[in-house]
């Protein structure tokens, strides 16, 4: 386990030492903010909810983003306990300050939340919509290894998680709207 951890290490690494440039930390630090709290996600789909056209498709993200978050930041974070990458490696510098070192990395909150939500949103919208939407997930759970705060396996297990929310949340949605 310790040379895959190295590993994941020297990518984040190389990210800090070869990559990064003043514009795309200003891009990638925008795309994480938006990605806070799953704020984009949860804008997108109460904007949805606005048009009965896309109501359901915003009510099925809503449980999406809600399973997302029970898997992640509820189960799955406090079940393993990670320490964040700069934790572990002190020559990782995180690019962004309000995430705590006392916080946990595995898996991606970040991460979860976007693929709950764009997953749905590519099958459902109209594909320039979805396509967007699955190119904001993307450069959101980047974003997360960019600026130091998480590590590979973080974001791959963030985004199952979220694809897993999106596999369920319709299922579970049928179920709600037949017993209504």
């Amino acid at each position: 386990m310790n040379t895959f951890m190295n590993l994941q290490a020297a990518f984040l690494l190389f990210l800090q030492d070869e990559v990064r440039t003043p514009f795309l930390t200003v891009f990638l630090e925008f795309m994480t903010d938006l990605g806070n709290g799953g704020f984009i996600w949860i804008l997108s789909s109460l904007l949805l909810l606005l048009s009965p056209k896309t109501r359901k498709l915003g009510i099925c993200a809503l449980i999406s983003l809600l399973l997302s978050l029970g898997f992640t930041n509820i189960l799955l974070k406090n079940l393993f306990q990670e320490p964040r990458p700069f934790v572990t490696y002190p020559e990782i510098l995180p690019l962004v300050t309000h995430v705590s070192s006392a916080s946990f990395a595995f898996p991606s909150g970040h991460a979860s939340a976007s693929f709950a939500a764009a997953l749905l949103f590519y099958r459902f919208l109209p594909r320039p919509w979805g396509i967007l939407s699955l190119a904001a997930a993307f450069l959101i759970a980047f974003s997360r290894l960019y600026l130091g705060v998480h590590y590979p396996m973080d974001i791959l297990v963030g985004a199952a998680a979220g694809a897993l929310s999106a596999f369920l949340a319709p299922r579970i949605l049928r179920r709600l709207w037949k017993t209504h």
